[in-house]
């Protein structure tokens, strides 16, 4: 006889429905999920995730150590606590590989596991309901955030950084292992306030109320100071340090770095001493001294500048311009100065300059860009000097050497004017060759005393700011043909060759031109005296007229192409001394190419001649 609950069912039917019920929730669970029977664990219920945990169906009836080999080892140590003590067991991050997805692709998941006791209708302990929770996403943060720990922690041991963490009491919590290394003391000793038995002793007190102050604002903390490593010796490090807060915005303490400095700090100390020794140098040079940053300003003036001009060093420095500086020379000075600091060119400058007692005085002064090790534009240096008994000396020297050079004129154009008359009484055949060779010679003579003279005389209008052109429009063919038949007349031994492509005219002074002129061709002629041409070429180059002459000589050497149009300056070779001159000729040809406008240079090679060139400015339309 079956017996009937009051709904009408039979308890066997009910316990059934109950069976079936839990079935279904087991195989509806996202987790996996399990029913053990006994101490064997005997899979008696199981959803199809731990099925694809386990690896395999058909586990049903079958014990733990057949269905799942792989959770034997902890087996017996969960079984006896749940069994013996009725004790909850956790266990985590097991990993399983299984086709997860359905997609034909195996991947690993994680679970932790839950073994709780499953209890019978008198509550005793006869197996175990074990349930999962996959914990995959978890596990793979732990995992990355682990190895970005390792390469945070690979980073700063090898950026020779140190790594740190201070409470809300202000106490170490925890410090890196680059910290150990370099004190040389265990972990724990530098934990609470035991840094600071690391920290040098004449920086200790420095070090921690500077600490304090900054924990006690919670601001970012800065400070350089030495600690002891364990050699013994000091080394200097870098700290810095930020607050840290909670999500909620609580303050949780500060977390920091230190860095080992030591060479900056010694590359600092060599650069400082360099500096000292620099400055004792210029102060006690007695030239002045200043250098500008890359933005024009001053930032450095030696002591002679400073007497000179009686201001103090911070009234001098930060400025690009100087109010000691002539009026009537600012805007020259200050036009140059920006011109060679855009071009980062060497430059030379005259200027007058007051003194502490008012009185202008004239400076000489040479700058030159400086750059750093690394190549990189630093600014610029100058060093000049009061050259105003110099240019008193000049100014006598030119007044004596345009007076001398006057005086001189008049009787050497009487010796000429004698001496063209005794050419013309004696130039016929049967008059004595001796004196007319003689006259010859001294016309000759006379004339190059009349060029020395002009060149003299012009030397000291350059100086002198006296030197005036007038200018006219005239064709430069003509004039090259002038001179050269005028210089040819006196050269029989060499053959000047000229070419040109067309008639080109320019508005320049005739006379200065044609000066220039016969300067750079008796000059080629002077100095190719073991050859018999010489070429004149006249051409068009992006509408300046280009003038060259051509000689076949000794050549110059390139170091002294640069000189060659320097006051008073001679091109040095093994036959120098046969070749008479002052150096003045192409000083001033240089000068009065140069106030027209134009440009005048040398292409040679020593023993293979030369090309002495100008340019000056087309007439448009010429």
């Amino acid at each position: 006889m079956v017996s009937e609950t009051g709904n009408g069912h039979s308890p066997d039917t009910i316990s059934n429905n109950f069976d079936a019920q839990l079935k279904s929730l087991f195989a509806q669970s996202p987790g996996p999920s399990a029913v053990l029977m006994g101490r064997e664990g005997v899979f008696a219920i199981l959803n199809p995730v731990f099925i694809k945990v386990l690896g395999y169906p058909n586990v049903q009836g079958k014990s733990i150590s057949e269905a799942w080999p792989g959770f034997q080892r902890y087996w017996n140590d969960v079984s006896a606590r749940v069994f013996e003590r009725g004790h909850t067991v956790y266990h985590y991050s097991y990993a399983a590989e299984a086709d997860w997805h359905d997609d034909g692709n195996g991947n690993v998941a994680y679970f932790d596991f839950v073994f709780s006791p499953h209890r019978d209708a008198a509550g005793v302990i006869n197996g175990i309901i074990i349930t999962g929770l996959d914990v995959t996403n978890r596990v793979i943060t732990l995992t990355r955030l682990a190895q970005h720990e390792l390469v945070l922690k690979s980073v700063t041991e090898a950026a020779a950084t140190a790594l740190w963490m201070i409470d809300v009491h202000g106490d170490i919590t925890y410090v890196s292992d680059a910290w150990v290394r370099w004190t040389g003391k265990p972990f724990e000793m530098h934990l609470g306030r035991g840094w600071l038995n690391s920290v040098e002793e004449e920086d200790r007190e420095h070090v921690f109320h500077r600490f304090a102050l900054y924990f006690a604002a919670k601001k970012v903390y800065n400070i350089d100071f030495r600690i002891i490593r364990a050699d013994g010796n000091l080394q200097w490090i870098a700290a810095i340090g930020k607050p840290r807060y909670s999500a909620e915005g609580e303050f949780e303490g500060y977390i920091g770095s230190c860095m080992d400095i030591t060479e900056r700090k010694e590359t600092e100390r060599h650069l400082k001493e360099s500096e000292e020794r620099f400055r004792r140098i210029a102060d006690s040079a007695p030239v002045f001294i200043w250098m500008a940053d890359t933005t024009g300003k001053t930032v450095f003036f030696n002591r002679s500048w400073l007497e000179f001009t009686g201001k103090s060093f911070d009234e001098s420095i930060n400025k690009m311009q100087t109010d000691e500086l002539h009026p009537d020379d600012q805007e020259n000075v200050y036009n140059i100065y920006h011109a060679a600091f855009t071009k980062k060119e060497p430059y030379y400058l005259e200027f007058r300059l007051k003194r502490y007692d008012d009185i202008y005085r004239f400076i000489g002064m040479r700058s030159v860009p400086y750059y750093s090790p690394d190549g990189e534009f630093e600014g610029y240096i100058g060093s000049g000097m009061d050259i105003t008994e110099t240019k008193e000396h000049e100014q006598i020297k030119n007044e004596f050497i345009g007076m001398a050079s006057h005086e001189l004129k008049t009787p050497i154009t009487s010796i000429k004017a004698y001496v063209q008359l005794l050419l013309s009484i004696y130039k016929n055949d049967d008059d004595d060759e001796f004196l007319k060779k003689s006259l010859t010679t001294i016309n000759k003579q006379i004339n190059k005393l009349t060029r020395l003279i002009t060149d003299l005389l012009d030397v000291s209008k350059i100086e002198s700011g006296r030197l005036s052109l007038n200018n006219e429009v005239f064709v430069l063919n003509d004039l090259l043909r002038e001179c050269i038949d005028e210089v040819q007349y006196t050269a029989q031994k060499h053959d000047i060759v000229f070419e040109q492509e067309a008639d080109f005219a320019i508005d320049a002074d005739r006379d200065r031109i044609a000066q220039v002129i016969t300067n750079l061709l008796t000059n080629a002629i002077k100095y190719s005296p073991e050859t018999d041409r010489i070429d004149v070429m006249i051409r068009n180059i992006d509408n300046q007229v280009r003038v060259t002459v051509h000689d076949y000589g000794i050549g110059i050497s390139k170091e002294e192409q640069d000189k060659v149009f320097n006051r008073f300056y001679r091109v040095e070779g093994r036959n120098e001394q046969t070749f008479s001159g002052f150096g003045i000729g192409l000083f001033v040809a240089s000068e009065i190419i140069h106030r027209h406008n134009g440009r005048i240079w040398v292409d040679s090679e020593k023993g293979k001649g030369s090309f002495f060139s100008f340019e000056l400015p087309l007439v448009a339309n010429s």
